[in-house]
């Protein structure tokens, strides 16, 4: 039997033709916003995609994930949180084998050499400071939740763009970026690329609102008679309290 000679962490990479994900993926038949963000990455362009919780954005970076796989080189997903980097790890495992993702965080290092790995967002800058010749053979960064850039934490984001080596392309992505065309201004002049604003406003899964009260769960009808027993409620004992005097 053939020994496996690669070094710790590193990772046997599989065709993406051959990946067998664990479950069967759903057909969809990508919006147009999704299309214009895949091409402008795969074109060598920095993406900036502001769209609503729910539309795809996540798709975006699967296709890319894949066509990395393709072609032999590797992709970095940075995502803010240590359990959404697990939630991430866990359904690129899943989609693109076991073989092909890795993680490191804090608390959790899997497969560190593997084609797609999935980074908390200071590690990712930590990397292009400290050990970019780590990052050689990346030519994505996925930079996930990228409205806090506009936070306490946001120095890891400014960063990451900024010190990125200059062959890794930028896809970020967001729901919640209001001024999408001064921050695309800001990574060109940080990175000297160009980058492809792609924003998709329509919200494909509807809000619906819910209030809990005393252990139930109540809809707006039944919460709005609730509300105005109540507000008849506190009237009656100010009045009664005027009374009394």
């Amino acid at each position: 039997m053939a020994q496996d000679r690669r070094p710790a962490g590193a990772a046997r990479t599989v065709p993406y033709a051959e990946v067998r994900p664990l479950r069967k993926p759903r057909r969809i038949n990508p919006d147009a916003f999704q299309r214009r963000a895949l091409t402008a990455a795969l074109e060598g362009r920095d993406v900036l995609v502001v769209a609503p919780t729910g539309a795809g954005k996540t798709w975006v970076a699967e296709q890319v994930a894949g066509y990395a796989l393709e072609r032999g080189v590797r992709l970095i997903y940075a995502s803010p949180i240590k359990a959404l980097s697990n939630q991430k790890y866990r359904e690129f495992a899943a989609r693109f084998g076991v073989d092909n993702a890795g993680i490191l965080t804090g608390d959790v290092g899997i497969n560190t050499g593997a084609p797609i790995l999935v980074v908390t967002t200071e590690i990712f800058r930590n990397q292009c400071l400290e050990s970019p010749e780590d990052l050689t053979e990346v030519r994505w960064a996925v930079l996930d939740e990228f409205h806090l850039l506009d936070s306490e934490r946001g120095a890891a984001w400014e960063e990451a763009v900024i010190f990125a080596p200059p062959y890794i392309r930028l896809l970020c992505l967001s729901a919640t970026v209001p001024n999408y065309e001064e921050v695309a201004g800001w990574i060109e002049y940080a990175r000297g690329s160009e980058v492809e604003v792609v924003v998709e406003h329509r919200r494909p899964v509807p809000l619906a609102w819910y209030w809990f009260w005393d252990g139930r769960v109540l809809n707006r009808e039944p919460a709005a008679r609730l509300l105005q027993n109540l507000v008849r409620e506190a009237a009656g004992r100010k009045d009664r309290r005027v009374m009394s005097r």
